[in-house]
């Protein structure tokens, strides 16, 4: 039977379990700078129609959109809790209005996706309303191939 020996570890700092509060809205600050960045990235893909782009933006913003509501549970139950009414307002304010501009930016970015799909719906009806209205006047001409006519050159021979 081999005899196991203990592993020691070099380096070993003691980390507090909980982090202070200033921590947590330190964090919470450069989660929001990470999403404002990752909701302007989003909103210039929209516009400049890179759709490859979009789905990796997607995946990043919903990340840090769970580090975000982690991060603020954690602050939630933090035993110094009650100081984010008192000694912290002005951060928490400051955070807010971070947050606010995020959901701004993300109420404009759904916007932009509902106008862009619109108006891709109705470039698609134009074009199958063009083809069904010259797909009605086609004709076989005595070789065989599709030949268009047109509902205004009809010829009538009384």
């Amino acid at each position: 039977m081999v005899a196991r020996r203990p592993i020691r570890s070099i380096n070993r700092r003691a980390v507090p379990a909980v982090k202070t509060l200033v921590d947590y809205l330190n964090d919470q600050d450069s989660i929001l700078d990470s999403v404002i960045k990752i909701l302007a990235r989003e909103h210039n893909a929209i516009k400049e129609r890179r759709l490859d782009d979009l789905e990796a933006i997607a995946e990043d913003k919903s990340s840090f959109m769970l580090k975000l509501q982690a991060n603020d549970q954690r602050i939630k139950l933090h035993p110094e809790s009650a100081d984010l009414k008192t000694k912290y307002q002005d951060r928490v304010t400051k955070i807010k209005e971070k947050l606010a501009k995020c959901k701004m930016m993300n109420e404009t970015n759904g916007k932009l996706i509902t106008l862009s799909l619109a108006a891709n719906r109705r470039l698609s009806d134009v074009l199958m309303q063009s083809r069904d209205k010259y797909s009605r006047n086609m004709t076989y001409t005595d070789k065989g191939s599709t030949k268009a006519t047109s509902p205004l050159r009809v010829n009538i021979n009384a």
